[in-house]
């Protein structure tokens, strides 16, 4: 597999001075998933947006893993919820007029 859209877990710890603890906690959650090539550890491009708001709610706010665990499922229902309105809008648009 081409790293080009993978990140290395070292720069993450690194660029955002955080622990790898943190990435593995992450990752039991199974709240991100984490690539390995050749004995290094990476996340994929994709992931980056979610990881960095996991990061900020966990050390910015002092959210634990169970928390944020509980923040990303009900986003993610939130999207999918918002997602079915779209549809069930656009249908309803054909028997507008």
């Amino acid at each position: 597999m081409e790293t080009k859209n993978l990140i290395l877990i070292e720069h993450l710890i690194s660029n955002h001075q955080i622990e790898l603890s943190f990435i593995d906690r992450l990752k039991e959650y199974g709240l991100i998933e984490i690539i390995i090539q050749e004995n290094n550890q990476y996340l994929n491009h994709d992931q980056l947006k979610d990881f960095e708001k996991m990061m900020r709610l966990h050390y910015e706010l002092d959210i634990n893993l169970e928390g944020i665990d509980v923040i990303s499922n009900l986003l993610s229902q939130i999207n999918k919820l918002e997602e079915e309105l779209i549809k069930v809008k656009n249908k309803l648009r054909l028997y507008e007029d």
